[in-house]
This record gives C-alpha cells, structure tokens and sequence, in this order.
C-alpha cells in the first residue's frame, strides 16, 4: 500500500468516526433529554433564563453569557422538550467541529485534524455534559470558536480578525472566569507573534469593556459591588470555611442605583461543592476530603449595602496556616485529576458509568502530553498550543483558591487532546515547512487552511 493510499484509508476511516460520533452525539440528547435533570445547578441555570434580564441575585452571582442563550432557548423552543434536546445535540455535535476548525487554522495537517475531531467527539466526558443544563455546554463551543478566531487572527492578521479574536474570548469568560488564564496567554501570544498595534488593542479593549458592562451593571445592582464575571465570594468562602455545607444569609443593597432596586429581599442560600460528597479515587482506594468526613457547617450573614465588605470579612474570618493551606492544595490536585465530573456522575446511566470510569485517563494523558511537551522545548520549538495547554492546564490543576471538581477540569480536556495531536503531527508540519524552504512559524502564519 503507497503512502497516498494509507493517508486516503486513515482520512476516511477519521470521517466513518467523526459521522459516527456525531450521530451518536445528538441521538443521546434526545434519550437523556436535559429537561429530565432540572434540580440543583441545573434548575438555577433554567431559572436564570426564565427571569433574565433581572434575575435577582441568582442571575447577578452568575456569568451572564450562558443566561442569555437559555433565555434565548426558552423563548425559541417554548421549552418544548424535543427542541431543547435538538438544541442540546446541535451544540453537542457542532463543538468538536470547532476545534477541528482551530486546529487546521493553526496549520495542523488535514488528516491528523479530522483525527483530533474524532477523539474529541468520542471523548465520554465531553459527550455526557450535554445531557444537563450547564455551563459547559456552551463554555466549550466558545473555547473552540476562540481558538479557531487566535489562529485566524495569527494566519491573516487585521482588525476585524483582532475584534473577532476579543470578541469570542470576553464571551468565553463571561460563560465561565475558568477560561480566563488561557485567554490572558492567548492575548499575549497574538500580541508579540502580530506585535498588534495599540489602535487595534484599544479598539479591543474598549469591546471588552463594552461586553462586561452589563453584567456588571446588574451586580451592582442586587450585590451591591460591580462582579461582571459573577460574584466570586461563595465558592472562595468554601474553601477556607473547612465545612461541607455553608449557610448563606444575604440581605441586598437597600440604595437603588439609578432607580433601578433588587429584584429579591432576604436571601437563604445553603451552598456545598459535590467534592466533599463522594469518593473521588474509588475503587482503588476510600480517600475523602477531610470535610468530607462528617457534617460540618458554618453561616454567614452578608448585608449587600457594604458591597463587597461582608464578603471580604466573612473571608477572612475562616482563618487557615499554612499546613492547612497545603492540605487544601493537595486535595485540590487529587480532585482535579481523579474526580468523576459531576452532574454526570450523580445520575447513573451506562453512558454516565462510561464517563466514570474514563476519567482515569486525564492524569496519564496530562503526563504524557507534559513530557511530549518537554522534548519541543528542549528543542527550542515553542508554538502555542503547548505553550497554551501547559500553562492552562497548571493554572486550572494548581489552584487553591476554590474547591476543585471533575468538572473544572473539562475545558482543559479538548486543549489536551489538540496537543497530544498536534505533537504528534509535528513530523507532517515539519516535512511541510521544509518542503517550502520556511521555519515552521512562517509557515503556519501564511498558510490558507482548507
């Protein structure tokens, strides 16, 4: 068999699997249709479209750009429970599509594309989030839309590219601040490879700033303090209270800003993260938080007239030295490698059970991809999507600033996935770039994807 025949027999064995993957994609929306999972987080994300724009401070305590499209979803569908699941299997079979799209902008050979395209719409993890009204849903498109417009703005350059570039970032992060890190390294990327003008930064910036200011404006409004990417408080108080459950009590600011008043009186919040609820090393080993032994709560009372104050005091009131400190960032790795993602893993269906039982690939694979990383660098080849990955994937796994879920750990699941490809494919781009007599970066900049 000729080289041609085999990369023909590989590209068309990738294109069986991707329509395969897509069908499957969107029939398991429709049998695990997300309006059967309507509780907790889910049932708050479908109340926040029901009451958008105002929202309360349910809508104000959360990003804005999610709210919107289950806004829209209701209000196009009538939440009709076929065409929610139809919506749900669109977005489901369209995102591993995007990072196709960004992988071949950034000048990753077709085949290898089309195979990156395949692992990710098989990937279990990335399939089973789409049976639930979540964030993530929409926070991966946008990852892989971003992606796709850095490289464009890379390959081609100009304004509009650059807006388009800002334009999908700020939507990213107003879904989920998760992305924030690998948008920051993206931004500073395009910036020294385009050393972008500061005509085009500004019109950037001001953008941005046009996109946050809703958000904002309304948290202001029922927090009392400007959060245009959520209130971050609840999830850091977690953290360093130690306990398992939290009692929050929230009055709102009792002075309108600009005639416009809280939509909700006195607030009665309990707050808890699934981590402290489950196992997350079974069956190998019964390894708990340590606030997961037992039933531990605390209270906190917030008056939204002090702005941020109670918050901030509430805070510091959980004091914590530094071998508790450590303790929480170990658990916090653990977490972020091993635990099930949840809601998938509360609701056991065999395609949930799948989802479990793989996620024992992401410590492996983060591994394996660090070391594959490790020898470009050696050999002084540093392109983004390493860079990016590594530094996203640090940034996410490292933290100790909130209580770590599997679920946190999915927006770095396809940028790991584009990297072990793209490491892979490093003798197509190299063959490739030698052939036009050009460093591979002059290649990859001037390219035109297909």
């Amino acid at each position: 068999m000729t080289d041609s025949s085999k990369h023909s027999t590989y590209y068309k064995l990738a294109i069986v699997l991707v329509i395969a993957a897509s069908c499957f994609r969107g029939f398991v929306c429709f049998v695990h249709n997300p309006m059967d999972y309507l509780a907790t987080d889910m049932l708050r994300h479908w109340n926040n479209g029901s009451t958008f724009p105002r929202g309360g401070y349910a809508g104000a305590a959360d990003p804005i750009v999610y709210q919107i499209y289950i806004f829209v979803l209701q209000r196009m569908t009538g939440s009709n429970r076929l065409l929610v699941a139809l919506a749900s299997s669109i977005l489901s079979v369209l995102m591993p599509w995007t990072y196709y799209r960004a992988a071949r902008d950034f000048g990753l050979a077709k085949t290898r594309a089309v195979w990156l395209w395949a692992l990710i719409a098989w990937t279990p993890s990335l399939i089973v989030i789409y049976h639930f009204i979540m964030m993530e849903t929409v926070l991966l498109l946008l990852e892989g839309v971003a992606l796709w417009m850095t490289a464009r703005y890379l390959r081609k350059g100009g304004t509009k590219h650059f807006l388009w570039f800002v334009f999908f970032w700020t939507a990213a992060c107003l879904t989920k601040p998760t992305l924030i890190p690998l948008a920051g390294v993206c931004f500073l990327w395009v910036w020294w490879k385009r050393s972008t003008p500061l005509r085009q930064i500004g019109m950037g910036a001001a953008l941005a700033v046009i996109m946050l200011i809703p958000q904002g404006f309304r948290s202001k409004v029922e927090l009392g303090f400007i959060a245009p990417f959520g209130n971050p408080w609840l999830t850091r108080i977690q953290l360093r209270s130690g306990v398992r459950l939290m009692h929050f009590h929230f009055y709102p600011p009792s002075n309108p800003l600009l005639h416009f008043k809280p939509q909700e009186g006195h607030l009665d919040l309990e707050f808890g993260s699934p981590s402290a609820y489950m196992r997350p090393l079974e069956p190998v080993s019964h390894w708990v938080m340590r606030r997961a032994v037992g039933d531990s709560t605390a209270s906190v009372t917030i008056n939204g007239a002090n702005g941020e104050q109670d918050w901030k005091a509430a805070y510091q009131s959980f004091d914590r030295d530094t071998d508790e400190w450590l303790a929480e960032w170990r658990e916090n790795i653990i977490l972020f490698l091993f635990a099930p993602s949840w809601p998938e893993s509360g609701f056991w269906q065999w395609d949930s059970y799948l989802e479990y039982c793989c996620r024992w690939m992401w410590a492996p694979l983060i591994l394996i991809v660090f070391v594959l990383n490790a020898r470009e660098f050696a050999h002084r080849r540093f392109d983004l999507i390493p860079v990016a990955t590594m530094l996203f994937t640090l940034a996410l796994g490292l933290q100790n600033v909130v209580i770590t879920e599997g679920r946190y750990r999915k927006p770095v699941e396809p940028m790991l996935l584009l990297n072990l490809v793209w490491v892979l494919g490093r003798k197509d781009l190299s063959v490739k770039d030698r052939d036009e007599g050009r460093p591979i970066g002059a290649a990859k900049a001037s390219q035109t994807a297909v």
